[in-house]
């Protein structure tokens, strides 16, 4: 609304002293002032009414000899909002239209041109395309804000959907290997119950001992995932094997190699690995025995689990598909299945630490 007597004003202005050979503003010219005026206050709401409403006035303006105004601006302000909203290819015809529609009002006009219509055209061409051009800028810019913001969104998507995915891991193998020699220990104590009562109450105290280990376990990947901080290491694997040969469950385990230069990612990673091994061999090997063997180089640590019994699991499940995540995950090879002479290997080659990462990043 007060865009109108400002063009009013300013017009009357650029009007004295110049009368010819410019024509003095009379009903017809006041009212196109105001008009355009007035539909400029549509210029975000509505930029393509506005656009042609001010282009119309200014190129009448034009066309009957009055002087230039600030008027001639309202269309290309106009411009600058309708190619924002409609984009660059209806931008582009806009910008045309008006250098097109500016220059031919200029020439019909009864006021001689001071310069060539080249020249002339060249202005009001420049005008148009200098609107349009910051226009463009402004929308490509913002265009690419919303790129990053968007990019920036599904990056942290992905990161939420790995962390997810890390923590089922380590609920799956703390629970799954604690859950299977507890299911058969339970077996046992029941079978044995009648016959041999101090053999189930053994079975019984396992059970139990198991499942405060489990407990214990869960609390501490808990904290683990809270604090991004893997606290796993060589002696956890000792502590697994030698849980489980207390069970009654024949593991050896061979260690070669100096694992102190290991970083924490690939170590907790080996004691997962070997955890999730073991329990297969409870699930799917019955009484085998199995051979746990770490060795350790400066730049490899090659990871093996092989059992010697006859039953080999089927499709791959959760526990395998979670190993070779984790592998992965780590830069490393992972391969598993049948022996040639029976039995089943679980094997992994995994980097002493996190390729393309410092001690810090491996540990969080």
């Amino acid at each position: 609304m007060a865009a109108a007597p400002l063009f009013v004003a300013g017009t009357h202005v650029a009007t004295l002293n110049r009368m010819p050979p410019y024509r003095a503003l009379d009903a017809i010219a006041y009212g196109l002032l105001v008009v355009a005026g007035l539909a400029l206050a549509l210029w975000r709401a509505r930029p393509g009414t506005a656009f042609a409403i001010t282009l119309a006035c200014a190129a009448v303006m034009l066309a009957r000899g009055h002087a230039p105004g600030p008027v001639l601006l309202a269309p290309l302000l106009c411009l600058f909002h309708l190619t924002l909203r409609y984009g660059l290819p209806a931008g582009a015809a806009a910008a045309a239209l008006t250098g097109a529609a500016l220059l031919a009002s200029d020439l019909i006009g009864p006021v001689p041109a001071e310069a060539s219509p080249f020249l002339v055209g060249f202005a009001w061409f420049a005008a148009a395309l200098t609107a349009y051009g910051t226009a463009a800028v402004t929308l490509l810019q913002r265009r690419r804000r919303a790129a990053e913001a968007e990019a920036a969104a599904e990056r942290a998507r992905a990161r939420a959907h790995e962390e997810r995915l890390a923590i089922a891991r380590e609920i799956h193998d703390v629970l799954g290997h604690s859950l299977s020699v507890i299911s058969m220990r339970a077996g046992i104590a029941l079978h044995v119950a009648d016959r041999d009562p101090s053999q189930a109450i053994e079975a019984l105290t396992a059970i139990r001992e198991t499942g405060r280990q489990a407990l214990d376990e869960l609390r501490r990947t808990l904290d683990v995932i809270r604090d991004r901080r893997p606290g796993a290491d060589l002696d956890a694997v000792k502590d697994l094997v030698a849980s489980l040969s207390a069970a009654g469950h024949p593991v050896e385990l061979i260690v070669t190699g100096e694992p102190s230069h290991v970083g924490a990612a690939t170590a907790h990673a080996i004691h997962r690995i070997v955890q999730e091994a073991l329990t297969n061999v409870l699930r799917h090997a019955g009484g085998a025995s199995a051979t746990v063997r770490l060795d350790y180089t400066p730049d490899e640590v090659a990871v093996s689990v092989v059992d010697d019994g006859r039953t080999t699991p089927g499709e791959p499940g959760n526990g395998i598909i979670g190993m070779r995540e984790r592998v992965e995950a780590l830069h490393g090879r992972f391969h598993c299945g049948p022996e040639p002479g029976g039995g089943f290997a679980v094997r992994a080659w995994l980097p002493t630490r996190r390729r393309g990462h410092g001690d810090e990043r491996a540990d969080g």
